[in-house]
Order: C-alpha cells, then structure tokens, then sequence
C-alpha cells in the first residue's frame, strides 16, 4: 500500500508542477500551446487571460502539489487530507464542465480547444480527481 501511495502521489504532484510550468511559461510571454488551452468558438478564443490571472493558476497549481505530494511527511494533517478532497472535487466539477465550452458534456464542439479537451484536458482532469480521492480515503482521519 505504502508504494502505491507513493505512486498515486508522484503522478498527482508531477502533473501540478507541469502544469504550473506551463502557466508561468505563458504568463512570461511563451506562445507555444496558448491557442489550443483557451476555450473558442469557431476558433477565435472567448477570453484572454493576462499574465497576473495565469501566475494565479500557476500558483494554485504548486499549491495542489503541495497538498499531494506532504502527506508523506504529514500524514494526519487535516488541511492536507481536506486539500486532497477539495482538489478531487474541484477537478471532478471541471472534467464534468460547464455544458457550454468546457468539459465532457460540451456543447461547442469542433474547435481545437474542443478536440483537446475532450481527447486530453476533460480525460487528465478525471484522473487528477480520481487520484486525489484515493490519496483522501487513505489519508483521512
């Protein structure tokens, strides 16, 4: 159990700090992948977010990491245990969608944001929340 906590762990922590790489990337002036991250319709994007907005994500992302990766070091801490399940909520609540332009239950399709969702984004976020519900149920007091 102990190993696959460890994996189970790694996996969530990896993907966050990927994913806080990428924003910062983009919130410091990077191009490449920015069209294809941000929901669109016929694809001209609906919003643009600014450099502050995507160091924010940045930031809640390394906050996620840290909420699955320190149970090692902590494992009764109850905002750990409790950050654990809010992120598979959160996640959970994003794979799902916003039946408009996000999530498996979208109803703009075709887009390259839409494709990427649904082959990548929507599929990773199911698995983010599946993987911090498990770390919850074995960490929780």
């Amino acid at each position: 159990m102990d190993t696959l906590f460890f994996v189970l762990k790694f996996i969530n922590t990896f993907i966050f700090v990927v994913i806080a790489c990428f924003h910062f990337y983009w919130a410091f002036g990077g191009k490449f992948g920015g069209t294809s991250v941000i929901p669109s319709i016929k694809d001209k994007a609906l919003f643009s977010p600014s450099p502050i907005a995507t160091i924010t994500v940045a930031i809640a992302m390394l906050l996620a990491s840290f909420f699955s990766w320190m149970p090692l070091l902590t494992n009764n801490a109850t905002v750990l245990v409790y950050g654990n399940l809010g992120i598979a909520i959160v996640f959970c609540l994003r794979a799902i969608g916003d039946f408009n332009y996000v999530g498996f239950f979208k109803q703009v399709k075709g887009t390259l944001f839409a494709k990427n969702d649904t082959y990548f984004f929507s599929p990773l976020c199911l698995l983010i929340a599946g993987i911090a519900f498990s770390i919850y149920l074995i960490i929780k007091p």
